[in-house]
């Protein structure tokens, strides 16, 4: 174990990675199970069926039916009546939100709809995960929801420049590449010397759809999976609500100077040589696999995603939000892409009980499905096998047009597997522990890669600390790079200086050789 001590102090944006606390908590089940717990939502024509009982349901475990010894129908809605409502005044129980957002603007919809968040729905109680692009946050009750929401803001501003300019990247180049691609086509007349350089060019346009698709319309299951992990181990009454904004992709414009080029090339090339017309065959080929692929959303794992929130035991609510891009050129044009990820979210959210809501206004939205109500019914049974775990299956024999959603792998920690294998072959950062202890901030840092360096191995790492007094002034900001030769490091950082009070403290931890980055917050009193 390196132990490493420095000073450092400042405030910014606090983010973490899920904490480890909650990691350590998880449940892991043994093979003397007791009780096995199966969440079950029951739709008829598309809506929730209430009013059931244990006898209405069958459970089969492998090919052996189970007796169901327990059984509740458990009823929830975001928006709860005020304290003073409630008999007696007793303060409602607190709940866990996790709020995911894949943003390029953080405009005044989505600020309106983060207002009815706060204001309406969230309880100074509540605890909030915020997934941000590719940053995490955990905001803390102790902040206050003023705290929270500003932090919120902050890193929202901050993660959706960084993404639009990013993207607004990613459309030159393909701008670039199409006017190269039509003066390379202008300048030489010989179609088939220039057949190949078409193909090598519809080649990147696709290979370059793949990577957009990838990064910025299917969701990553890891990233997914890391966060139902966290989840298994909250008891509370749990919510996931996300805000999507779906960019459009540049097509070849129909009719554009490109496309007209590229139809007239395949017609030169069909009356040419027979090597000329296979060339002819490929180009049609390619085009006919991009209309394909921008109308498709294939690897989006719907089926992954809804059983694991099902498993976890939450309801998901999606709002979608489209975006509008003025033409690029005469060449290419903005369209919306990949309308099967309309149908794969509405799959997920029907699973957990949530709905899907394409509208630009998403503080109408919250609006209305915040009075909806979630129902749904947890069965559990005794194992007959406990060492043997086979494939669940839940029955409604009186119902047989009903549709069950439940998590038919349900005894098997298979997003421990799937993160176990992603770890071994890509770390991801993790900040283990973050302690005040007599004015001396203590970080342990894990979980980061080592690469080959000398004579052993040695990891390389960014660490930022920032510090907000009690009023929310800025009052330091450090940061320093560490080669780490164990795999973990502990850092001992001295605030001597401090002079007694409540203070917010932020760390960062950057993975050099894989750019994955950790943070966490604490608030802590300095005597």
């Amino acid at each position: 174990m390196k132990r490493t001590a420095f000073s450092l102090l400042a405030f910014g944006v606090a983010v973490s990675l899920l904490p480890c606390g909650a990691r350590q908590e998880i449940l892991k089940e043994k093979v003397s199970v007791v009780n096995v717990e199966v969440p079950v939502r029951v739709f008829l024509d598309g809506v929730p069926l209430a009013g059931l009982s244990k006898d209405d349901f069958r459970l089969i475990e492998g090919r052996e039916e189970q007796a169901i010894n327990g059984f509740y129908m458990r009823r929830k809605k975001m928006k709860v009546e005020s304290v003073e409502m409630r008999p007696e005044a007793v303060a409602p129980p607190p709940r866990y939100f996790v709020l995911v957002f894949r943003v390029y603007r953080y405009n005044d919809p989505l600020r309106k709809g983060l207002d009815h968040v706060f204001q309406r729905i969230l309880r100074e109680s509540d605890r909030v995960l915020a997934l941000v692009n590719d940053r995490t946050l955990l905001l803390t009750p102790a902040l206050g929801l003023d705290g929270r929401r500003a932090l919120l803001d902050r890193l929202l501003e901050e993660e959706a420049e960084k993404a639009r300019l990013k993207l607004e990247r990613f459309f030159l180049a393909v701008q670039k590449d199409v006017d190269q691609t039509r003066l390379r086509m202008l300048l030489e007349r010989d179609s088939g010397f220039f057949a190949p350089r078409v193909i090598d060019f519809l080649d990147r346009y696709l290979r370059t759809w793949i990577e957009f698709k990838t990064q910025y319309l299917v969701p990553d299951l890891e990233r997914f999976y890391h966060f139902a992990r966290h989840l298994e181990a909250v008891r509370d009454e749990k919510w996931v609500l996300s805000f999507y904004q779906i960019e459009m992709f540049p097509h070849i414009k129909l009719g554009g100077r490109t496309h007209k080029e590229i139809e007239q090339l395949i017609s030169d090339l069909q009356v040419a040589r027979p090597e000329d017309a296979l060339h002819a065959r490929i180009i049609e080929q390619q085009l006919e696999r991009i209309d394909r692929e921008l109308n498709a959303a294939e690897g989006f794992p719907a089926e992954e995603v809804g059983k694991m929130l099902v498993k976890v035991d939450t309801t998901y609510h999606c709002f979608v939000m489209g975006t509008q891009r003025d033409s690029l050129s005469e060449d290419l044009e903005y369209k919306k892409v990949a309308s099967d990820i309309e149908n794969a979210l509405r799959e997920i959210t029907r699973r957990s009980g949530g709905e899907v809501v394409f509208s630009g206004s998403i503080g109408s939205a919250l609006h209305e499905i915040e009075e909806r109500e979630d129902v749904y019914y947890v069965l559990t049974y005794e194992p007959g096998r406990p060492d043997q775990r086979g494939k669940v299956k839940v029955e409604l024999p009186g119902r047989p047009q009903a549709r069950l959603f439940y998590d038919d792998n349900i005894r098997a920690d298979y997003i421990g597997d799937y993160l176990k294998k992603k770890r071994a072959a890509d770390p991801e950062v993790l900040i283990e522990s973050m302690a005040m202890e007599k004015r001396r901030l203590r970080l342990r840092l894990a979980s980061f890669k080592m690469a080959a360096a000398g004579n052993g191995s040695e990891g390389r790492l960014s660490v930022v600390i920032r510090i907000h007094d009690g009023h929310g002034r800025q009052i330091f900001d450090q940061s320093r790079q560490l080669a780490a030769r164990e795999q973990q490091v502990e850092l001992d950082i001295d605030f001597a200086f401090l002079d007694p009070g409540r203070y917010t403290f932020l760390a960062e931890a950057s993975d050099l050789l894989t750019g994955r980055t950790a943070m966490d917050v604490l608030q802590a009193d300095v005597e």
